[in-house]
């Protein structure tokens, strides 16, 4: 099994987190009732909505937590192979592959 690369996947993780915290911005200015916005309050502290400053440290936060939600996942993904095959048995793991 192939690893997982985890600058690609910082990346791309890191990019998507941005994309859906912009959508969430432009969602909350198109539609200022929803209930659901409470949650970009709950993700970021100390952010208001229509101010540059706080966009900018949302977008930079998403980053943050694209990132570190990537690390998390590459490193289990990345570690999960070796420690089967070390439990059950290389041959179980490579026929599992097949």
């Amino acid at each position: 099994m192939t690893k997982l690369p985890y600058l690609r996947t910082m990346f791309a993780t890191c990019m998507l987190f941005q994309v859906i915290y912009v959508l969430c911005v432009v969602l909350w200015l198109a539609f200022p009732g929803l209930k659901g916005h409470a949650l970009l309050l709950a993700v970021f502290p100390n952010f208001e909505l229509l101010t540059v400053g706080s966009f900018i440290y949302g977008f930079i936060a998403s980053m943050v937590y694209g990132w570190i939600a990537a690390i998390i996942f590459v490193f289990f993904f990345n570690l999960w192979p070796p420690l089967v095959a070390a439990v059950v048995g290389r041959r179980a793991v490579r026929a599992s592959q097949l």
